[in-house]
């Protein structure tokens, strides 16, 4: 016997060649079926991976059809007939699949029983469950009415329901189908106490204060849920899960346990940002977000940038005097030095915040600030004496990359001079946007904002120069210098004034899952008047980003053109670097 010498190697075996098919569903369904049984057939989903022999193909054919049989029963055609032929004269193979839907059948009656209990649940309507008799007699739902059914039921004080029988009843005389569940509802159940577990460094008394537990209410599955969310929304917790509830035999209380994972409470943060207007800018922060043990938060700002530098420090108290109102303090002391003016500042505030309902917060508070400012030469200091009033409605669905929803606010700040240069003025601005998801999959998001401000008081001229209003740059209209939109002085250096208005719109197309790329219009002017003079033409910049997704929000990349350039004041273009969406 002759052996092969173990080095010589064995021929390759030639790649085997699928049989290449095409498939084509045919017959009387809507077009409603034929997209459902097209998205349903495997056969069209496997068609690039061809099988390799006729007979693999007939049994996939078979299967194919199979499916498809169930689809038209689960759609409530069950009278509907699938047939399948394939012709393997036509180049490629094509398979047939006719389909004869006949009569949609419709539900007739659906009933709810319930388990023998001591007490037992309030008749459920089988409108609450999605179900009108008459409707198709669709699989889909009847089993979502089941899981509403048992959802409900955890809403009326019996979280332990279970289905524990279901008699489905197709007559294909009359074409129609008669539903009768049966369920378990367990015992009634009140909420008991509130036990927690796993807290470390976070203050139980605290826990307990947001939790707001409701000790002896009838259980509503929804509620146990709220405080879940609301003990997450406190940024303490990376996770809050709630055991199982145990076994109850009888109606009475249920205790509850809290399973709670803390997160870690101190962070550092750097970032930066760079435009063609203001330069060069970078960030530096650190933070406490439980500093006594009750949620409250400690922050230290470093901001230095070439035109301003700013250092800061804050403390926030969480829940203060009442749920969802929070008490907040902050001082700083900064140093801004730009074409309109120089300024050195100290700032401090403390004011309460209060939530209310999903959207809307408000607040108010007391400012005390101390400035020197340098503008043309002519130094002057001010003390001001303020009362920051705001009010504001967010209800988009992210903060650093919204796709839809609207943020709209307004803030009235009333100053009163306490020294003999600082006039007596109030200050107040109205602002918003909204944002739409075109294709209800965040691939394309139309935004649009808009801002007002308007000052009452002493004249331009008499009123801080940091406390009117600019625009211009990349937090505003982009294309122009930072400031540079409205009044210029003698030198063409900003002057600033007592009123502005902002538009600006912007689609945000993503190209991939991590780049997009943002065309972009804005507009606006600033006035001397008191109100905005609309009969003084606007400002007008545009121009094209880039933007590339992170799991921390985008980095945006623009570059903006003025659109009514003013010769010598305006540059042909500006660039913008930094984190996040430009609104």
């Amino acid at each position: 016997m002759a052996l092969f010498p173990a080095s010589l190697p064995l021929a390759e075996e030639a790649p085997r060649k699928g049989i290449d098919y095409t498939v084509a569903i045919e017959g009387d369904a809507p077009d409603d079926l034929q997209d459902l049984l097209e998205q349903s057939s495997r056969l069209i989903q496997l068609q690039s991976k061809p099988p390799f022999s006729i007979r693999a193909l007939r049994r996939r054919t078979e299967e194919d059809v199979d499916g498809l049989v169930k689809v038209l029963r689960a759609e409530g055609y069950y009278d509907g007939r699938v047939t399948s032929r394939i012709d393997p004269a036509a180049e490629p193979n094509t398979v047939r699949l006719q389909v004869e839907v006949g009569p949609r059948y419709t539900i007739s009656g659906f009933r709810i029983a319930y388990a023998p209990r001591t007490t037992s649940p309030d008749p459920i309507r089988p409108e609450e469950l999605g179900i009108t008799l008459g409707m198709a007699a669709r699989s889909e739902a009847v089993a979502t009415a089941q899981k509403l059914a048992i959802l409900k039921l955890g809403y009326r004080g019996f979280p332990q329901s279970r289905l524990v029988d279901q008699d489905i009843v197709v007559d294909y005389a009359t074409k129609k189908m008669d539903v009768a569940l049966t369920i378990d509802a367990g015992p009634r159940l009140t909420v008991g106490s509130l036990n927690l577990e796993g807290l470390t460094a976070v203050e139980e008394a605290y826990v307990r204060t947001v939790a707001n537990w409701p000790e002896g209410a009838l259980y509503d599955t929804r509620a146990m849920d709220q405080v879940r969310r609301d003990l997450v929304r406190t940024g303490l917790f990376e996770a809050v899960r709630m055991k199982p509830l145990p076994s109850h035999t009888g109606d009475g209380a249920a205790p509850v346990t809290l399973v709670l994972v803390e997160r870690e409470h101190r962070s550092i943060g750097a970032g930066t940002s760079w435009s063609t207007s203001e330069g060069l800018g970078a960030e530096l922060f650190w933070e406490h977000r439980n500093f006594f043990g009750a949620g409250e938060k400690l922050r230290a700002d470093i901001a230095v940038g070439e035109i301003r530098q700013e250092m800061k420090a804050g403390f926030a108290k969480p829940n203060f005097g009442r749920l969802d109102q929070n008490l907040k303090a902050e001082i700083s002391y900064a140093h801004e030095n730009n074409d309109a003016y120089t300024e050195d500042t100290i700032h401090s505030v403390v004011g309460v915040d209060r939530r209310v309902g999903d959207h809307w917060i408000i607040g108010g508070g007391l400012s005390l600030e101390f400035s020197q400012i340098d503008e043309m030469g002519k130094v002057d200091e001010f003390a001001l004496l303020g009362l920051p009033l705001a009010a504001r409605y967010d209800s988009t669905d992210d903060l650093l990359d919204p796709t839809r929803g609207i943020r709209f606010g307004a803030e009235v700040t009333p100053y009163l001079g306490l020294n003999g240069e600082a006039p007596d003025f109030i200050r107040s601005e109205l602002f918003g946007s909204a944002y739409y998801d075109a294709l209800d999959n965040g691939r394309v998001v139309l935004a649009a904002r808009g801002k007002i401000g308007a000052m009452a008081g002493d004249s331009t001229d008499d009123i801080p120069a940091s406390k009117r209003f600019y625009s211009g740059g990349g937090g505003s209209i982009r294309g122009y210098q930072y400031q540079a939109v409205g009044p210029l002085d003698a030198n063409n250096d900003p002057a600033g004034g007592r009123s502005l208005v902002e538009i600006g719109a912007e689609a945000r197309i993503r190209i991939t899952d991590a780049i997009g790329v943002v065309p972009f219009i804005e507009g606006g002017n600033v006035y001397e008047s008191m109100a905005p003079d609309f009969s003084e033409a606007f400002q007008w910049g545009a121009g094209l980003g880039v933007r590339y997704h992170t799991a921390v929000g985008p980095i945006r990349f623009d570059v903006a053109v003025p659109l009514n350039k003013r010769d010598g004041v305006d540059d042909a273009f500006q660039f913008y670097i930094s984190i996040g969406q430009a609104f």
